[in-house]
């Protein structure tokens, strides 16, 4: 059996195809991905990369290399877009602390920024921004206890 998706980030959809296997394609190219147990995944050559994965609904967090990345997952037929407003709403990915907040409403941010640090299980996720713009609202100070979907900065 084939499972057809599409994954969004910051960057777009990507077409991904999932096969019973172990064979995956990521946008028409392979990728080799292996789930090792509760997620975890290896991935790449020889599977040398460890990725930690955390699921909500249709959002996956992948945790890569030092950094957080959300994932909104939709079945093939069910694809969504965008808003086209252009507003983000940037939430934490998992129960967290919040650290520090490096922005304030009104503040120009691009996009990759560092918004908010925040440190869950002795670790700490940096939340990006996902596009340039400009801060509206930051919901959250250092020392908050967020959960996961809590807002926690709005850009425009």
């Amino acid at each position: 059996m084939v499972r057809q998706l599409i994954i969004e980030d910051e960057r777009g959809e990507h077409a991904v195809t999932l096969s019973d296997d172990g064979t995956a394609r990521v946008d028409d190219a392979p990728v080799s991905i292996r789930v090792v147990g509760p997620g975890e995944i290896r991935l790449g050559p020889n599977e040398a990369t460890i990725a930690w994965v955390a699921a909500a609904g249709d959002t996956r967090w992948v945790f890569l290399n030092g950094n957080v990345y959300e994932l909104a997952v939709h079945l093939e037929s069910r694809r969504r877009r965008r808003a086209a407003s252009g507003h983000t709403s940037l939430s934490a990915p998992m129960p967290a602390t919040v650290v520090r907040v490096e922005v304030s409403p009104g503040g120009h941010v691009r996009r990759g920024d560092t918004l908010v640090i925040l440190e869950a299980m002795k670790m700490e996720l940096p939340i990006r921004a996902d596009t340039d713009g400009i801060v509206t609202s930051v919901s959250c100070k250092a020392g908050d206890l967020v959960q996961p979907g809590a807002p926690l900065v709005e850009i425009d």
